[in-house]
């Protein structure tokens, strides 16, 4: 059991504790971020789609959420062109409240709207919930990562609450520039807490590493 859940209860200091080490971690791997230069991102955000296309949980999934990617993020416009060219479902993040969101069917990229925290979205006139359980591929964004599948998510628990609880079935896979792929001496660096969802796969420019969900 993790420390922070001993006895069903998440102990305060723990998670203190761990939430001022993922914020100073996020900030500085957030820099590493956003000092690569365009081209560089977006050679490797198309070096990492032609990975993932080839992935059998690519290939089998019907279904998939991916997100609408930020300027500084893996460029997945040509992923979500890809997935619906092939026939595939493909959902982006709406956001409803705080730390909560929805997955929305996307029918055009030139149809979506910059949103909340300038985050591209489908409109409200064409928003389609796509039901949790139906998802059979999730793409996961993340501030770093380590070569055990670890996640260091963005912040709003967005994330780990909608595919901890609500769509656990779903594939996870992670897309992260090798600069966020903490070397293994590092890999403690992630506090993960019972509540933190951890990747299936990680794909980068350079490699793609699976891991055994049951482990986690």
């Amino acid at each position: 059991m993790d420390a922070a859940q001993e006895g069903g209860r998440r102990d305060p200091a723990i998670h203190a504790e761990a939430l001022a080490a993922k914020t100073t971690l996020r900030r500085k791997m957030t820099k590493v971020r956003k000092d690569m230069t365009p081209e560089a991102r977006q050679a490797a955000s198309a070096q990492m789609i032609d990975r993932l296309v080839k992935l059998p949980a690519y290939q089998n999934a019907q279904t998939i959420f991916a997100y609408a990617s930020m300027a500084d993020e893996v460029q997945l416009d040509a992923f979500i062109e890809r997935a619906m060219s092939d026939g595939k479902r493909v959902a982006i993040p709406w956001i409803t409240d705080k730390g909560t969101m929805e997955a929305v069917e996307v029918s055009s990229l030139k149809s979506l709207e910059v949103g909340m925290y300038g985050i591209r979205n489908v409109p409200a006139a064409e928003r389609r919930v796509i039901a949790p359980e139906a998802i059979d591929l999730a793409i996961v964004p993340g501030a770093a990562f380590t070569v055990e599948g670890a996640r260091l998510g963005l912040g709003g628990g967005y994330y780990d609450r909608y595919l901890g609880n609500r769509a656990p079935q779903a594939e996870r896979v992670a897309l992260a520039f090798d600069a966020l792929v903490l070397p293994r001496p590092e890999r403690h660096k992630i506090p993960m807490e019972a509540h933190d969802i951890w990747a299936d796969v990680l794909v980068t420019e350079t490699r793609v590493l699976s891991f055994d969900k049951r482990k986690h």
